[in-house]
């Protein structure tokens, strides 16, 4: 059960988030960070930009970086910003960089 609200949630995150990325005019921005909290069963979408100190370059709320580097950089930030910090100073996120080309029907 638990497995699928996972995969529901990144579900929705993927949804959300590529459903403005059309409107990037720049570079392709293909990896994504994604972050999900499981507490107690629960499953919630982590504000990445907000936890890797960065701002939407597309204007979809979720940081996306045009290269696998950049996004795995952005992950190190964030895990290293609630490192040694309490549960409810928000130390408990699992973080995803991906490919959103990976995640398109049909690939």
């Amino acid at each position: 059960m638990a497995k699928f609200m996972v995969a529901t949630a990144l579900g929705a995150i993927l949804v959300l988030g590529s459903s403005a990325r059309a409107d990037c005019t720049s570079a392709p921005h293909n990896w994504v960070l994604l972050g999900l909290d499981v507490h107690m069963g629960a499953v919630s979408i982590r504000d990445t930009a907000k936890d890797a100190d960065t701002v939407s370059v597309c204007g979809e709320g979720l940081p996306v970086y045009q290269t696998k580097a950049a996004c795995e950089f952005a992950l190190h930030h964030a895990i290293q910003k609630y490192s040694g910090k309490s549960h409810a100073e928000g130390n408990f996120g699992s973080y995803l960089c991906t490919d959103i080309r990976k995640w398109r029907q049909g690939s």
